[in-house]
């Protein structure tokens, strides 16, 4: 009885949900998560990249990124609605999240293309530098399994007229 017990866990140990463990102080991480989507909501491209690496601009400078940015949300009539930054959690072997964190966020917006707007997930890498914190990395995730992850008990939503 006992090995068919430890068989079951072993089986099961890969659909666990692995919780993540939150940073001391997330003020700093979470703080530039946010002020960068705050900016970006308001379409202030400008102001918002002073939160970003020249990895997210893809080195990119300011005028240039700005101006991109700028195309792409009036272009795609792209509007954020809802923003939901999640504590920051630790990344990696820095578990004081002193230099790197990755702080979970649920966005809605919407753009001409899916006016009924959408749900994402995504997670950010934030860095500290000699600039403060900055995001270096931006990903959405598609899957359960990945939510669960990152920020469990939310669920992707089920979308409409599927065929």
């Amino acid at each position: 009885m006992r090995m068919q017990l430890i068989g079951l866990l072993v089986l099961l140990m890969p659909f666990a949900t692995i919780a993540k463990e939150a940073c001391p102080d997330g003020s700093g991480p979470k703080a530039a998560v946010a002020n960068y989507l705050d900016e970006m909501q308001n379409h202030k491209f400008s102001d918002a990249f002073p939160f970003v690496t020249a990895n997210m601009t893809d080195g990119k400078e300011l005028g240039e990124w700005a101006a991109l940015q700028k195309l792409f949300y009036e272009g795609g009539g792209v509007n954020i609605f809802g923003i939901d930054i999640r504590a920051p959690l630790v990344d990696g072997e820095d578990s004081g999240c002193e230099a790197r964190a990755i702080v979970p966020n649920v966005l809605k917006s919407r753009d001409k293309f899916n006016n009924q707007g959408t749900t994402e997930f995504e997670i950010y890498t934030v860095l500290k530098s000699d600039a403060g914190w900055q995001i270096d990395g931006q990903e959405t995730l598609f899957d359960q399994v990945d939510i669960d992850k990152w920020m469990p008990g939310e669920k992707l939503p089920d979308f409409r007229d599927q065929y």
